[in-house]
């Protein structure tokens, strides 16, 4: 039934179905033909899927980064970082990680972070001689950061999935993250290392403190959303609708130019537009998804997994690369809505931690966002800067390399993962 609903959902996107819409058409299939359910049951299942309190979050965190991205408060962030670290050896490219990991924290949106950190920091590295390649594949990369850095809207969705404490998952990230980013700062030194750049010129410390204290508002929205999280004062969905709010009255206070309806609006269409795309894809991979649940499809593999002889991290190893091979093809939405309900069981009755998984999965569809064919990050810069997506490809495979190194670390250093929540 597995091998059935794939080759329906693979042939309704080779004749140009959109994605929600296969994996919907897919899953209503076996739901009607295979397991005799009523239209009724079927057609809910696409609406029970947006029906729960921490999805919430989504469209608020989109919100509060678009919002950072027109109103300026991005900027400001960036101009620090730059200040800050730019004058030194490939510390363009290094200073573009560091600040899509603070607006990772800012966000959870991986697209928002790389139209945010691109816009200012490409140009600069293109003009002081770094090559598109480097510069743009660099942005790409460091903008999945979003999705490990909480609040992670991926995060978000594989909590509500299995049913855990996305607030320990956000925990849990923060390290992982932290690793992450310093191997894609190594690979930046060393890629740019290669290039005859000019040097920025070295800022003074007045310039820096200058910059510090402009940023200090943007900077300090981790501490009041993660803070406001950790001490029980909200939740996280309701962290998702403060940060809106933090976003808003410092925008207000401290950048009125850039306050205006037209950003506004650009920032509530953008988060809109993104929002929609995310629930349809969640509707969709959740009628496929349910059909396979019901088929006890989980169930049987977990059972065939549980009697194998192999050991388990092999097992984990080949489970990251069936999470790869899937990246190539498809967004992570619907990875993690074909794949958690089916591998999650097994993994458990394997003895692993669902917070290192979580982990895993999360720095797997980072990967996704940079694997060609199909790589939302790499669409996104390609698009965005109008740059051949083959120059993207190119300048994202070192940093490539990079998270694959950082994911196997992960895999073999649960620790990393776990030690702040136990």
């Amino acid at each position: 039934m597995l091998l059935i609903g794939l080759i329906i959902f693979f042939i309704l996107l080779i004749v140009g179905a959109p994605i929600w819409l296969s994996l919907g058409m897919s899953g209503g299939i076996l739901m009607f033909v295979f397991l005799d359910l009523p239209l009724e049951a079927i057609i809910s299942q696409f609406l029970i899927a947006t029906d729960k309190w921490i999805l919430l979050a989504i469209p608020y965190f989109l919100l509060a980064g678009n919002l950072m991205t027109h109103m300026g408060t991005a900027n400001q962030m960036i101009g620090f970082v730059n200040h800050l670290i730019g004058h030194l050896p490939g510390g363009m490219p290094a200073a573009a990680v560091i600040t899509a990991t603070i607006f990772g924290a800012l966000s959870g949106s991986a697209t928002a972070t790389v139209v945010a950190v691109g816009s200012m920091m490409i140009p600069q590295m293109i003009q002081l001689g770094y090559s598109k390649e480097n510069s743009m594949g660099v942005v790409a990369s460091a903008g999945t950061l979003g999705q490990m850095i909480p609040p992670s809207i991926y995060m978000i969705i594989y909590a509500s999935m299995v049913q855990i404490d996305v607030a320990q998952l956000f925990l849990a990230g923060i390290v992982p993250g932290l690793v992450i980013a310093a191997l894609l700062i190594v690979t930046a030194i060393i890629v740019s290392l290669k290039e005859k750049t000019e040097r920025k010129k070295r800022s003074s410390a007045q310039e820096i403190s200058k910059s510090f204290f402009v940023a200090l508002p943007s900077l300090l929205m981790p501490v009041v959303v993660l803070g406001g999280i950790y001490s029980g004062i909200f939740t996280p969905t309701e962290a998702a609708a403060v940060s809106v709010v933090y976003v808003l009255i410092i925008s207000f206070l401290f950048n009125r130019k850039e306050f205006t309806k037209k950003n506004i609006q650009k920032s509530l269409v953008s988060s809109m537009v993104t929002t929609t795309v995310i629930y349809l894809l969640l509707g969709g991979a959740n009628m496929f998804s349910t059909a396979l649940t019901y088929a006890h499809v989980p169930q049987q593999i977990t059972e065939y997994v549980s009697q194998l002889t192999l050991p388990g991290w092999l097992i984990m190893l080949l489970i990251l690369v069936l999470f790869l091979i899937f990246g190539m093809f498809l967004d992570a939405v619907p990875i993690l809505y074909i794949t958690i309900p089916i591998l999650y069981p097994a993994v458990m009755a394997l003895g692993y931690d669902p917070i290192h998984f979580g982990v895993l999965t999360i720095a797997c569809m980072m990967i996704s966002q940079i694997t060609p064919p199909v790589g939302l990050s790499l669409f996104v810069v390609s698009g965005h800067f109008k740059e051949k997506l083959s120059v993207v490809i190119r300048g994202s495979m070192p940093y490539l390399g990079a998270l694959l190194i950082a994911t196997l670390i992960l895999l073999y250093v649960p620790w990393l993962s776990t030690f702040l929540i136990k």
